[in-house]
């Protein structure tokens, strides 16, 4: 009976975890784990993965960068003698790569993670669930806004110009240009804050699960973000965007930044298992957007042909296998022992 007891300390030759399978060691009367307020030998202290996530964050921008780069000669050409075949077959690899990471990683491991911050399923479950759906709503935003915005400051500036004199034209003109600029504005801003949300689940997929799932991650996004760039980039070069390929190379890279932003933001916030389950989820429900709304209705454009239609099907497939593979030999995150919590191998 410890009723009254400041504190109690157990001298032991062997650690008490040597002993669970189950069941934690110590539990009260309502079996409650009981956890320690300390412990010796101390756990060593606790080091940031700043160089592996600094350097995936830039190798992820760099390599896509390259890639757009070597690849526009081709796209040029390409967009120009088959723009829907084009765009089909690499919005399909894009939504493979995509759906793949959401499902196979990102939304299973952030079960883990969460969990540890909460012991009630209902609670786990109403925290992933809303923070998925919050990453699927984001691109949404994101694009109705600076579409908002920017139009009304093209429509506002435009009609003081006319009342100066100065409007030669007016009508489709004005109809135009707020295209443009939605075009530009929607895909760039989207673009960077979808990058920054790559940033963050990088981050927290190398600070809350190791190198070795970081890496995995990263490699993700890669697969999935070279396909969206060069999308982005015929887009910002087509006649309604009309964007140099110099000013749309530099947009792109500009954008691609947020990686790198968000992967820093997460190492420099302290930021707990459940918090980065909750990251790994918001992220899966933004590369589920992108995959269902942005990629997917491309494939089902009416004036592909059959051939074409199949053509797009394979490459989707093509990029889930890619993501599939570096699934072999994989084992779920087990986020370590922390804030008073433990956790068991599964």
């Amino acid at each position: 009976n410890t009723k009254g007891v400041a504190a109690v300390a157990f001298f032991a030759e062997h650690v008490p975890t040597e002993f669970e399978n189950t069941a934690h060691y110590l539990k009260d009367s309502t079996g409650e784990d009981i956890e320690p307020d300390a412990e010796l030998p101390l756990p060593p202290a606790e080091t940031k993965p700043w160089g592996p996530v600094i350097g995936a964050a830039i190798i992820t921008n760099l390599i896509t960068f390259v890639g757009v780069v070597l690849l526009v000669p081709a796209i040029a050409r390409l967009q120009s003698m088959y723009p829907v075949a084009f765009t089909g077959i690499i919005s399909g690899f894009a939504a493979g790569a995509l759906l793949s990471c959401a499902c196979f990683l990102l939304l299973f491991e952030a079960t883990h993670l969460v969990a540890v911050g909460w012991k009630k399923e209902v609670d786990i479950l109403w925290r992933w669930g809303t923070m998925i759906l919050a990453g699927f709503i984001l691109p949404t935003i994101v694009h109705s806004v600076t579409g908002l915005v920017v139009a009304r400051e093209k429509s506002n500036k435009d009609q003081q110009d006319a009342g100066d004199g100065q409007a030669e034209e007016a009508g489709q003109e004005l109809v135009n240009i707020q295209t443009r600029y939605r075009l530009i504005g929607g895909v760039l801003v989207g673009d960077f804050f979808h990058n920054l949300c790559d940033g963050f689940f990088v981050g927290a997929a190398f600070s809350g699960c190791g190198d070795s799932f970081g890496w995995k991650v990263a490699l993700a996004t890669f697969l999935h973000e070279l396909p969206q760039e060069l999308a982005d980039f015929a887009i910002l070069i087509s006649p309604e965007a009309g964007l140099g390929r110099f000013k749309a190379l530099v947009a792109n890279f500009i954008s691609g930044m947020g990686v790198l932003l968000g992967a820093l933001i997460v190492l420099a916030a302290e930021v707990s298992d459940s918090d980065t389950g909750l990251l790994l989820a918001f992220g899966g429900g933004v590369y589920l957007h992108v995959a269902a709304t942005e990629c997917m209705p491309k494939i089902y454009n009416t004036d592909l042909t059959v051939v074409e239609s199949f053509v797009c099907l394979g490459a989707f497939i093509i990029g889930a296998v890619l993501i599939g593979l570096i699934l072999i030999d994989h084992e779920h995150c087990v986020p370590a022992a922390s804030n008073g919590g433990h956790a068991h191998g599964h």
